[in-house]
């Protein structure tokens, strides 16, 4: 055995190109969006006039407003869809109850007119047999 074969065996990078290692892992961070979230709270770090004393602390915080705002958000969505539904429900049952209401002050209307002119005409036989 040569000097070279016990260096190959020892040396990680021989058997792994660590440049497509590092370029998948690159890619699923893009994917995911943590280079972007994390791109995002650095700027605002970098953007600051007065840095603070721990930055690390406000990385920290900031990234857990990002993630939490996500999630948030996809709450309210849900919560949005939800009401929605309830409001199409609810208007379609009105829409129903108002209809049901319309026929029952028409029906009643109409047993008015009914006993009207049937007490008319009762009024008109009684003063015809007199």
């Amino acid at each position: 055995m040569s000097g070279n074969d016990s260096t190959e065996q020892n040396n990680p990078t021989c058997c792994h190109p660590i440049g497509r290692i590092t370029e998948e892992f690159t890619k699923y961070l893009e994917k995911t969006s943590v280079i972007a979230k994390v791109t995002a709270v650095l700027k605002m770090l970098y953007e600051m006039n007065e840095k603070p004393v721990d930055p690390l602390e406000f990385i920290r915080t900031n990234m857990t407003e990002v993630i939490s705002e996500k999630v948030e958000l996809t709450k309210l969505e849900e919560e949005y869809d939800t009401v929605m539904q309830q409001i199409a429900i609810l208007q379609q049952e009105n829409m129903n109850l108002m209809n049901k209401l319309k026929e029952l002050e028409k029906n009643e209307s109409n047993s008015e007119e009914n006993s009207e002119i049937a007490g008319l005409s009762s009024d008109t036989k009684i003063h015809e047999s007199d």
